[in-house]
């Protein structure tokens, strides 16, 4: 009995020191960079141990892409970090496909289905060292999109003082991928990065699990006549994926479509580069229809109050031509007078246009 108890121990054990030594790491996240697969953590469930490891990643249809080894460093109980001095004089060798020399000039991963496997072997002077964790992770790597700001516009004069602000997601998503915005004024003659670097924020929002951002009620509204700049940074645990160009915009009053004669129909389009429109008790503009006569397919939502619903829409009908069109918001159940709307048009060929707006009686 005690002999069959010696030898399941003996099958057991590399097993268990196998387990008190395991590799974190996130493909989709650290996997991009030759940099970034030096990141992964090391987690040690026993005491202090001397290790080096041994890093191999290799693409499907292109065999080995680069293999490194490390000196030896020191692991503590708990979770570890790479010492920053172990990744950076780790002697890397690349394969000879066309992936290994890409990531050998640019250090980073082109599209691909990647295995990217981590050995860690004790460190023993005079001798090789006995292989303490092995971890292997395979992913199909796809090329992030850029992270672009849509709205404010970059150099864009607006009027809203409590703006809402969008930017088109990074793709592909990453599961538990989150935004963080910044936003700061910016100072006469300073530049608009110095200006995020160094001046208070007017917004620092984190955990942004849609690509816009209602303005927050608690932060303070923005001045007119004053510049600011904002910028998008999308993390997964703290960990940067992408940051966006700094914009700027200012926020400026002047309405060059408010103070029109009330038979002004102007084009959809020219309205909408005027980028805010004060609408009056009504909105006017001009549509052309190359098609037959069909319903006008159009939507308003509120900026101000998302939440808000809005009810009996006027019904309009578009003749084939020219069209002017009064859109009575006066009947519409639901504006408030002094907030925002957005306006979406559907043209007759499909086509969407946008107008921003801000809502006043006419009685004032």
């Amino acid at each position: 009995m005690k002999r069959y108890f010696s030898m399941l121990l003996l099958l057991v054990f590399p097993a268990l020191v196998h387990a008190q030594l395991t590799v974190n790491f996130m493909p989709e996240v650290q996997g991009r960079t030759l940099e970034g697969v030096m990141s992964a953590k090391l987690m040690n469930s026993q005491q202090r141990r001397s290790c080096y490891m041994v890093v191999r990643i290799t693409v499907a249809g292109g065999g080995l892409v680069a293999e490194a080894k490390t000196p030896a460093f020191d692991i503590q109980p708990g979770m570890n970090l790479l010492p920053q001095q172990a990744a950076y004089n780790a002697a890397w060798k690349f394969g000879s496909g066309k992936v290994a020399v890409v990531v050998k000039q640019s250090h980073q991963f082109p599209e691909g289905e990647y295995e990217y496997c981590f050995e860690l072997y004790e460190n023993v002077k005079g001798a090789p060292g006995e292989l303490v964790a092995d971890q292997c992770f395979n992913y199909d790597l796809q090329p992030l999109s850029p992270l672009m700001l849509t709205e404010p516009y970059e150099g864009d004069q607006i009027c809203e003082k409590r703006p809402p602000l969008f930017w088109q997601p990074l793709l592909p998503a990453i599961p538990g991928m989150e935004y963080r915005l910044l936003l700061v004024e910016v100072k006469p003659g300073q530049a608009r990065a110095e200006a995020l670097h160094y001046n208070m924020p007017v917004i620092r929002q984190a955990g942004i699990q849609a690509p816009m951002l209602l303005y927050p009620p608690l932060s303070r509204e923005l001045i007119e006549g004053k510049k600011y700049a904002w910028q998008v940074t999308a993390v997964r645990n703290d960990m940067v994926l992408a940051r966006s160009e700094v914009w700027d915009f200012t926020v400026k009053c002047e309405d060059s479509v408010a103070k029109r004669p009330v038979d002004s129909y102007r084009s959809i389009d020219d309205l909408a580069k005027g980028n805010f429109y004060i609408a009056e008790g009504n909105i006017h503009f001009a549509i052309d229809n190359p098609h037959n006569g069909q319903p006008l397919e159009y939507s308003i939502v509120s900026i101000s109050a998302p939440n808000a619903k809005l009810k009996k829409l006027p019904k309009l009908t578009l003749a084939t031509g020219r069209n002017h069109i009064l859109i009575d918001l006066e009947r519409v159940k639901g504006m408030t007078d002094g907030h925002y709307y957005l306006l979406s048009v559907r043209m007759p060929g499909g086509e969407t246009k946008q107008l921003r707006f801000l809502y006043k009686t006419e009685n004032e």
